[in-house]
């Protein structure tokens, strides 16, 4: 059997062809590296300075000789722990097969208990470093026993990190479980993958060789490891092969276009190998794009390059290279600025923008070149990280003086180069590059060799390589300009031009306002120094939230129609539907468009921009995924459509949200804030007031029922606040309705809010079922838009107004958004606030609209869906209302809120792992939830159980947003389980499609399933089924390897959508998922953690479930 260790481990989940190359004895070629050495030098000496640092604090460490073989170290280890040591030094570790070498084993205060700690000569933690931790963590508990909570990483800057390895133990043993069976098995059949993991593989040169003897596809340029599989699939294997299809060649899963555009880059590759000279293509002619993206040429133009260190912290963008005239010169120069750590990397951003700025003083006509989005994309976020030079990156973009030359080249031509790099474009234009870094990922390394050894000449070549980076885009931007047609100059197609000009002075102003307020209350007594920058921050809130999406509205202009159609948040190649003729609706037109197969998030009602011209395209009144097709309702006036484009999310209208926030800034600093106690409680995170309690007990009595206790704290509000934690199932819509109608009752005037009219309305139909239980009756009022019929609420006790103005004092119950709730007119008009689903709700969203009431009450549940937030913002001011509250806790302290502890919809079954995973195992079961259950048959689908949770792995790869091997497991079990009985209360019945929830995280894949299952399944994404449920749940994790996740881990791993998507079930709950669904998802620290979830259901999947 093979020692199998930690590194082992991270080789083989990095990539498993590496892992099998081990196991079959395979060494790479030997490469003497004095930098491999110096490294480990310099890691010996950190790890001395650690250890001296312990021993000052613990006394001196046992240590165990590193000479030793592996049974007397682990003998030693185990005496030295007998005898009471309090630090080890080097000891070792094992585990049937698994060894573990901790640097120090640290008793952690408790006699008998120890944590891991490890030296890393690194800047920051790293997943695989938290992996090694946890491993360690496993031996030691097998050895001695000892439940391992904590370990620490000591890191060569900054503090030690301490990490809580209990929220990664499911994940690390699986990862551990899966390389057992892998290193079991007895042939191990890979084939070598370009991965993430080629970068720093000793083996690289072997699979290049490989995939060059092969002729691989992979070398073509554009091509991503999903579409190499679908080629396979097709029975294109080769580059040759894929040259050489015809132009009616079709592959699953990939658009006609996408193939075609593959197709041609491989042919011309093909035609350069053959005749050993590059070449190139011009691309057709189109509007705005390519060569007509170029604006002519200026003497001030600068050239732009930066060098950034993922590896540090939250990232180091630790040098801007800027090339061009500076300062007024004749001769072409290279300025490099470094930066070190943030606070010099906020200085040199500081600096690095009044040099822009100023240059375009100076020329007016001057642009900055660079290539590809990092650039503009790491402006953007240290203007918001660091909230600095913002107003000057905005008048930057706004004046479109950024130009990224990658997006005119990808427009504008083919290369017959294997990747579109600016290294690999040289070839076609500047061949004198030279220096030892070569490549952005050398500059890492060397910068990170530069941070051991201070090392200055490492800084010459960085900068070196990063002004020949500035120098190569000025070649490129000449060659470009060689190549340009004639009469196709800069066009840009812009219908919002004329606004934006009118608004500049407008804008100015207001930051001037804002900036005097913000010193206002900074100098102002209220509150402690945290509540004032806090309160002062949140004047920006919204501008910084709104930019991202002003950004990517002008970024996606510049995006072909394939990107667009990849892109989830657009809707990529609208063709008109010439056979449907346009429809009169008052003084508007319906037209019909027709678009090709594509997740997109945009629905009917919203409003949103055609991306060749940023102009309005109306409103979609009708849109079919299944079908491909979309109506636009527009005004009779508006101008003509194009035959063909392409639609982009338009920046959300905040309306007058921003200006409450001003005007409740304005008071906080003039002190007028008695009005807005209730607000000020929230943003002090004081305790609520209640009268007749004191602080620091809880607000439910012991044994209260709950209802009472939330009708009877609501009562007792004294201008305060109040939170209301409502888990799945737990009644949360039933509670809050009933303590609004005994306050309606009690002469109350209340509003209701939340993030969405949805939300809203199904409160307040909550409220109507409530009230007519007991025959009563009152007036209330629903703020509407005429254009969405869904934003309406209309019952006997509730009328739908359009206007705002239409709500009057005699509406004791009104319901609206904060666009309602903000507005000058509502402040101090309702007793009673409640904000339902808060944990979508931003702190700035509530602070807009809290002075509207005297006391405010917030329900939801911060562990269900969080809030969609965009934009980077300073300290706590991007937080939802819940989350700050929280304050990192998964469940309210009962001195703070009250949490509605126990489920009426959750099997025991499920309740005890969601209990225990998401709530602090403070979420029960009813009793009448353990009567409800399935009753199988014989022969039933081996998945299948009473109740509980079960995985259904199915083999598949290359799938990203559909999955036609998931999508038919799911229809098996679908009609599988149609052929069962549900038992409720003793009594049973037939399982039928309205007792079953399929939960998909992407449209793609819920049209598909629609394609596959009965019309009447129920079928959507988690943001469609919150607040529902179902006695079965099908959940569709879709994505072969977690790796290729659209939208990233981040969202397919979401611990809130995974805890939404299991509790809509009562009884059962399936998750099907590829077979390798996280291969490459662990990197990170964070997906570490938020795979932690997923691999814990896994693990009591089998033993979660009722016979």
């Amino acid at each position: 059997m093979h020692p199998l260790s930690a590194s082992r481990l991270i080789d083989y989940l990095g990539c498993p062809h590496q892992a099998a190359l081990w196991l079959a004895g395979v060494k790479p070629a030997e490469d003497a590296d004095a930098t491999l050495q110096l490294i480990r030098d310099k890691g010996f000496e950190h790890e001395a300075v650690v250890l001296a640092r312990l021993e000052e604090r613990f006394g001196a460490a046992e240590r165990i000789p590193s000479g030793g073989g592996l049974t007397d170290r682990t003998r030693l280890t185990r005496e030295a722990i007998a005898r009471g040591a309090k630090l080890i030094y080097q000891g070792a570790l094992t585990k049937e097969a698994w060894v573990g070498y901790p640097d120090f084993l640290l008793q952690n205060g408790d006699p008998g208990t120890f944590e891991p700690e490890d030296a890393k000569l690194s800047r920051s933690a790293k997943g695989e470093y938290l992996l090694q931790l946890g491993i360690y963590a496993e031996l030691l508990e097998h050895m001695f026993g000892i439940p391992v909570r904590g370990g620490v990483i000591h890191v060569a800057a900054g503090e030690p990190v301490p990490f809580d390895l209990r929220r990664t133990r499911f994940i690390l043993r699986r990862l551990m479980r899966s390389f057992e069976r892998f290193v079991a098995e007895e042939k191990h059949v890979t084939k070598p993958h370009p991965c993430a993991a080629c970068a720093q593989c000793d083996h690289k040169a072997r699979c290049e060789s490989e995939w060059r003897e092969a002729d691989s596809p992979f070398f073509v340029a554009g091509v991503s490891g999903a579409q190499v599989t679908k080629l396979a699939a097709s029975g294109v294997a080769t580059l040759a092969q894929l040259a050489a299809l015809p132009a009616s060649a079709k592959v699953d899963g990939m658009g006609a276009e996408t193939l075609a555009k593959l197709s041609a880059q491989a042919r011309l590759q093909g035609a350069a190998r053959a005749s050993g000279q590059h070449g190139f293509e011009l691309l057709p002619y189109a509007r705005g794009r390519g060569f007509a993206m170029l604006p002519a040429p200026d003497d001030g133009d600068l050239y732009f390059d930066m060098e950034g260190d993922p590896l540090a912290g939250e990232g180091l963008e630790y040098l801007f290279g800027v090339y061009g005239r500076l300062c007024g010169e004749r001769d072409l120069t290279f300025s490099p600025i470094w930066a070190h750590n943030p606070a010099e990397e906020k200085l040199a951003f500081e600096t690095l923008m009044r040099l822009l700025t100023e240059q375009v003083g100076r020329h007016p006509n001057a642009h900055i070149y660079h290539y590809a989005a990092y650039e503009t994309t790491a402006l953007k976020r240290l203007a918001m990280r660091y909230a600095t030079m913002e107003a000057e990156l905005d008048q930057l973009l706004r004046e479109r003086r950024f130009v990224d030359l990658y997006r005119v080249v990808v427009q504008a031509l083919r290369a017959s180069t294997e990747s579109y790099s600016i290294k690999d474009l040289e070839a076609l234009y500047w061949r004198e590059r030279s220096g030892e870094v070569q490549t952005a990922s050398d500059s890492i390394v060397e910068y990170e060799r530069w941070c051991l050894t201070k090392d200055n000449a490492i800084l010459d070549s960085i900068a070196s390589y990063n002004k020949d980076d500035c120098v190569s885009t000025a070649h490129l931007h000449a060659w470009l300009e060689k190549l340009r047609p004639a009469g196709v100059n800069l066009e840009i197609v812009d219908d919002t031009a004329a606004g934006k000009r009118e608004q500049s002075a407008e804008r100015a102003q207001r930051e001037a306002r804002k900036q005097a307020l913000a010193a206002a209350v900074r100098a102002s007594p209220h509150g402690d120094e945290r509540v004032r920058d806090l309160v002062a921050e949140l004047l920006w809130f919204h501008q910084r939230s709104q930019k991202p999406g002003w950004w990517a509205l002008f970024e996606r202009q510049t995006w072909s129609e394939d990107e667009l159609v990849d892109d989830a948040e657009s809707l990529g190649g609208l063709q008109l539907d010439v056979s449907t003729a346009p429809v009169p609706v008052k003084r508007s037109f319906d037209t019909t468009y027709f678009f090709s197969p594509q997740d997109t998030k945009l629905k009917v009602g919203d409003k949103p921009k055609i991306a060749e011209t940023i102009g309005n395209a109306g409103t979609i009144v009708e849109i079919s995924a299944e079908e491909g097709r979309v109506v636009l309702r527009r005004g009779a006036k508006a101008p003509a459509m194009p035959n063909r484009f392409s639609l982009v999310p338009a920046p959300i209208d905040l309306q007058g949200v921003p200006d409450a926030v001003l005007a409740f800034t304005d008071r906080f600093a003039r002190g007028v804030i008695q009005n807005d106690q209730a607000l000020l409680d929230i943003l002090t995170r004081r305790p609520p007031r209640l009268r007749g309690r004191t602080a620091a007990s809880p607000v439910r009595a012991a044994d209260e029922p709950l209802t009472e206790a939330v009708i009877r704290a609501v009562t007792d509000l004294d201008h305060s606040y109040l939170f209301i934690q409502g888990p799945p199932g737990t009644g949360k819509t039933y509670t809050a309705a009933q303590a609004i109608v005994a306050l309606l009752r009690a002469g109350k005037r209340i509003g209701v809010s939340s993030n969405s009219h949805k939300a809203i309305n199904k409160l307040l139909a909550e409220v109507d079922k409530r009230a007519a239980e007991t025959g009563f009756r009152f007036r209330g009022a629903k703020k509407g838009n005429d254009d969405k019929p869904e934003t309406e609420h209309t019952s006997a006790n509730i009328v739908t107004v359009f206007n705002s103005e239409d709500v009057t004092p005699q509406h004791r119950l009104v319901g609206g958004t904060v666009f309602h709730f903000c507005r000058d007119d509502q402040r101090g008009t309702y007793d009673y606030l409640f904000i339902d689903e808060a944990g979508q709700v931003s702190l700035g969203n509530l602070v807009a609209m809290g002075a509207a009431a005297a006391n405010i009450v917030l329900v939801g549940d911060q562990m269900q869906l969080p809030q969609p937030v965009q934009g980077v913002h300073p300290g706590e001011t991007g937080l939802s209302s819940l989350e700050y509250l929280l304050e990192g806790r998964a469940t309210v302290a009962d001195d703070r809120g009250i949490l509605l502890n126990e489920s009426r919809r959750l099997h025991p079954a499920l309740c005890e792992f969601i209990s225990d995973a998401i709530y602090d195992g403070r979420l029960g079961a009813h009793p009448s939830t353990k009567t409800r259950y399935l009753r199988l048959r014989s022969g039933a689908h081996s998945a299948l159980r009473s109740a509980g949770l079960s995985f259904v792995p199915v083999a598949h790869d290359g799938c990203t947003q559909s999955s036609r091997p998931e999508a038919e497991a799911v229809a098996a079990l679908v009609s599988d389980l149609q052929t069962h009985e549900i038992v409720r209360d003793g009594k049973a019945s037939p399982l039928t499609l309205a007792d079953i929830l399929i939960v998909a995280p992407y449209n793609l894949q819920v049209n598909l399933l629609k394609q596959l299952l009965p019309p009447d399944a129920q079928v959507g994404t988690v943001d469609k089924f919150q607040g529902q449920e179902a006695a079965v749940v099908i959940v569709s994790m879709t994505t072969s390897k977690g790796v290729e996740a659209p939208r990233g881990t981040e969202f397919l791993f979401n611990p809130n959508r995974f805890n939404v998507a299991v509790s809509r079930a009562q009884c059962l709950a399936l998750v099907v998922h590829g077979a390798e669904l996280l291969e490459g998802a662990w990197t990170k620290i964070d997906d570490l953690r938020r795979l932690n979830l997923f691999a814990h259901a896994e693990s009591i999947a089998l033993s979660s479930f009722v016979e």
